[in-house]
């Protein structure tokens, strides 16, 4: 079965660098208010509104390529027209994807370059995770998810629908994360959340020397 990709920003980009070499790739699709040119990538750009046309869902499964906007919920809208549409929905794991036993990925995934999914795991459909990451035993990955590169899920752990986890990141054991949560970069959770939240870590500080000097005075020179 040939893929159609919705999207035609970076995401598309990205996913479509990734896909080419092992999916076939007939073209992208997107909404006809951003659809300023009839190629992308080298291949076919449709409107959304007359997709059917170009790619008629008996033939053409579906990937969505959206960011996390407005917490993931555009990624569900579409998913849900789409699949109005009569479209199903490929997926892509990265052949360097360590999947361990009794594993489950559902439709519309993508899974980048060296994540571990270790046995007993759910992943929820249209979810995103990219390089990198470790999702540890037992673990439930809800719907609709953005997991960044680096991020470290511990096992038994149950992540609700649409949330966002930014660069290394991190959860700890059996922790139940709520819906539309936003974990910032570097941020640590390690205990239970409720839906919508929002937990931020602090940033480095800037420190008064120079990195010259300071690596003078730390004697860290290698």
């Amino acid at each position: 079965m040939k893929t159609v990709i919705y999207g035609n920003g970076a995401m598309a980009r990205v996913l479509f660098s990734y896909a080419r070499h092992s999916m076939e790739i007939a073209g992208f699709t997107v909404d006809d208010a951003f659809c300023e040119s009839d190629r992308f990538c080298g291949l076919p750009l449709v409107p959304f509104s007359d997709v059917e046309t170009s790619f008629d869902p008996a033939r053409y499964d579906m990937l969505l390529a959206v960011g996390f906007i407005d917490m993931n919920l555009v990624r569900e809208r579409k998913f849900q027209e789409a699949a109005g549409r009569g479209y199903r929905f490929s997926q892509y794991v990265h052949p360097s994807v360590m999947l361990h036993d009794n594993v489950t990925i559902c439709e519309n995934t993508i899974i980048l370059d060296h994540v571990s999914i270790h046995p007993g795991c759910r992943i929820g459909r249209s979810t995103f995770i990219s390089s990198n990451v470790n999702i540890g035993h037992d673990c439930e990955i809800g719907d609709g998810n953005w997991i960044n590169s680096g991020v470290a899920i511990a096992g038994g752990c149950r992540v609700g629908k649409c949330c966002v986890f930014g660069v290394n990141a991190s959860v700890a054991h059996a922790i139940q994360i709520g819906a539309r949560n936003f974990v910032a970069a570097n941020t640590l959770i390690n205990r239970a959340t409720q839906d919508d939240e929002v937990h931020l870590s602090s940033a480095g500080a800037l420190f008064r020397l120079r990195s010259q000097p300071f690596l003078t005075f730390s004697r860290m020179n290698g």
